[in-house]
């Protein structure tokens, strides 16, 4: 007999009352191996720096349409959108800046030098086999842009034959197809997948935009990923991969000299490939050398023209040795070349990095030590070195206790040092790196404890921050911040209940006003319960957060009041092979924004049907 999956979700509510139902779990399994928090694979269980892993199966249970959605549902994460589909999305981390995480993609840096983003809202869920978070300083071991953390973006791929088919279509003429297959036998294994998303979005501004307009702003993505091994021999391994993603969004633009409106377009694409050799030269001695290239173009067309390029060229030796039954160390060297171009002339069109770096990870009587160092030269503002050091010891009965201080950076982006002068902007070649420093406290449970929880204080210190000064028309290292708080987190099963939820209460001020930082709220959360019927899942989750502030003055015009949104979700299993997921997000239909001008998407149905063949 089948049960309802609406009634089911009635019936999440009245869970709480049932306090003799016995407790089981679900948390991630003890042996999950990551490799951010390191930049080697090791266990969850034996970092200190914990990695937050999204797998592909809590992707596609999730429930949620997009990349900016997944993240900002872990603890410590913020986003900040303009809009609907395809329209730019700023990603914050303990209340470090958009342009202060770095983002990896198959281990290839994919960001634009020129404004120091990278444009996830390009980067769509059907591409993504899994994802990993570290928060916190780590230019120990990444040198810039690690300073609110390391977001790494892995690719589809499994190491067993497998055939996925998708299709979906929702509100707003959403449409969505991808398809992908992966073979592997002894000594070889290979992934290809690829799809496309087309939408007719509605306007992405309000009438709080000076640029708003009416009409509607489409969107149209293409993506495709493959990737080759082969074991050459017994201790070598060699891999290359290749990405691609392409969005065409349209957006209201601001009018013109004569006061014309027109509909502008932004083209932009993201495309990276790699090669890499893995050797065990002996047990314990594993040396791996890669290349990666990376590119992130954007033309906009409309009123006015742009053209903005960034390639990445990065090559990367790590050896790694196994110093004691539960300890590895490593050593590596990294060479970087950044270039840019563009319809508008830069004084000068790229850069190099040099850089050596080397990490421990050590566990000797129940206590764990991990250290990183690393030393960076860049041609253009020359020296810096980044270290790191955290220490755990177990809480008898409780779990595992450890502290964690960490220094990070960020280089100044092309156009800030170098960038096209204006009667209202003028480049400064002077700018100095950001910099910041971190201390964390946390506390979390054993492995294999019937729940997975974790809470962290973490206070961030960050300085000679880049920002706008009117008075030179430039940007200047003018500003200090600090963001201090608590983030909590919890997963586990009551009663065949599926049970996740943190949240996170901070105060990001700009030390130099007293101000809040722009963009970031106070406190946020979210709480996910979802439970198995039979062949029927059900999901209900609720998003929070408080007010924020869209400015650098706290002004009251430009304040944003908080929100909750409810998203529900059902999905029904025919067999092993097919599925089908009714999705559907805003439930409530909140009117909110997180940038001013840009309403959040209303409420929506997405219908998806998925074939899986392994």
């Amino acid at each position: 007999m089948k049960v309802l999956p609406f009634a089911g979700l009635v019936g999440l509510a009245s869970l709480g009352s049932q306090a003799q139902v016995p407790l089981t779990a679900s948390p991630p399994s003890v042996d999950t191996v990551v490799v951010t928090a390191t930049r080697s694979m090791r266990p969850d269980a034996a970092t200190l720096r914990e990695a937050i892993v999204i797998t592909r199966a809590d992707l596609e249970n999730a429930g949620t349409q997009s990349l900016a959605d997944i993240l900002l549902r872990r603890a410590g994460v913020e986003i900040r959108g303009t809009g609907g589909p395809g329209q730019p999305v700023g990603l914050m981390m303990r209340g470090a800046g958009t342009a202060q995480t770095l983002i990896l993609i198959d281990g290839i840096r994919a960001g634009s030098a020129t404004v120091g983003t990278t444009s996830i809202e390009n980067i769509p869920i059907e591409l993504i086999e899994r994802i990993e978070i570290v928060k916190g300083p780590l230019s120990s071991l990444y040198g810039s842009d690690a300073i609110g953390g390391v977001v790494q973006i892995f690719t589809r791929g499994k190491s067993v034959p497998h055939l996925f088919v998708s299709a979906g279509y929702g509100e707003d003429s959403d449409g969505r197809v991808a398809a992908g297959v992966t073979g592997a036998d002894q000594n070889n294994s290979f992934s290809l997948s690829a799809g496309g998303r087309k939408v007719d979005a509605p306007s992405a501004t309000n009438a709080r935009s000076f640029c708003h307009d009416e009409d509607r702003d489409p969107y149209k993505n293409a993506f495709a990923e493959a990737k080759y091994s082969r074991k050459l021999w017994q201790g070598e391994t060699i891999a290359v991969n290749t990405f691609y993603s392409r969005g065409k969004t349209h957006f209201d633009g601001c009018p013109d000299d004569l006061g014309n409106r027109h509909d502008d377009l932004n083209d932009q694409s993201i495309f990276g490939a790699g090669i890499t050799s893995s050797t065990e030269f002996y047990p314990g001695w594993t040396s791996r050398l890669s290349y990666g290239f990376g590119q992130d173009e954007i033309e906009t067309t409309g009123a006015f023209t742009s053209n903005f390029r960034t390639r990445q060229n990065q090559i990367t030796w790590i050896n790694e040795f196994v110093t004691s039954p539960g300890g590895v160390a490593l050593i590596g060297l990294e060479g970087l070349r950044q270039e840019v171009s563009s319809n508008s002339a830069f004084t000068q069109d790229h850069r190099d990095i040099g850089s050596i770096f080397g990490g421990v990870n050590e566990t000797w009587q129940n206590q764990r030590l991990e250290a990183s160092l690393r030393y960076d030269r860049d041609d253009q503002f020359g020296n810096r070195t980044t270290g790191s050091f955290s220490y755990g010891v177990p809480w008898q009965g409780v779990g595992l206790v450890s502290t964690t201080y960490g220094e990070g950076f960020r280089a100044p982006t092309f156009f800030d040092l170098y960038g096209p002068a204006s009667d209202f902007y003028q480049p400064n070649p002077d700018l100095r790196p950001e910099r910041s420093k971190s201390v964390e406290f946390s506390v979390r449970a054993n492995p294999g404890s019937a729940w997975g929880w974790k809470a962290t204080y973490f206070d961030n210190q960050i300085e000679d921050l880049i920002t706008y000064d009117f008075a030179t028309m430039s940007s200047q290292n003018v500003a200090r911040a600090r963001i201090k708080g608590v983030e909590a987190s919890v997963n586990g099963t009551y009663w065949g209940v599926r049970i996740r939820g943190n949240l996170t209460v901070q105060r990001p001020e700009d030390e130099d006003t007293g101000y809040r930082l722009q963009g970031r709220a106070k406190q946020f959360g979210t709480v996910d319960l979802s439970r198995d019927f039979g062949d029927w899942t059900t999901g209900l989750s609720v998003l929070g957060s408080g007010d924020r502030f869209d400015s650098r003055n706290e002004s009251e015009a430009s304040r944003l009041p908080g929100y909750a949104v409810v998203d529900a979700r059902v999905r029904y299993r025919f067999d092993k092979r097919w599925a089908v997921d009714v999705i559907a997000t805003n439930l409530l239909d909140k009117r909110y924004e997180t940038s001013v001008g840009y309403d959040a998407p209303r409420r929506g149905v997405f219908l998806k049907v998925t074939f899986d063949a392994f």
